[in-house]
């Protein structure tokens, strides 16, 4: 485990596990996470604090990964 700040990652996924899991590991590796689950809270999350990175699902209801991508390219 490294206590070392790595960076923000935001993480969208509509699985909760998923997200737990993701969560968990890059918060023991210095990172600190935000984990929403729509691409509508996505959307809100980067306007607020931009991320330096951010691990978005593709199969995603109401809202796709790629819809999500171009919207936050957008922005």
């Amino acid at each position: 485990m490294s206590t070392e700040y790595r960076g923000d990652v935001l993480i969208v996924d509509d699985q909760p596990a998923n997200l737990e899991i993701l969560s968990r590991l890059l918060s023991d590796h210095g990172y600190r996470v935000r984990a929403v689950t729509s691409g509508a809270r996505a959307l809100e999350a980067a306007a607020l604090l931009p991320p330096d990175c951010i691990l978005l699902d593709i199969a995603m209801p109401v809202m796709d990964g790629f819809e999500t991508c171009l919207r936050l390219r957008e922005s």
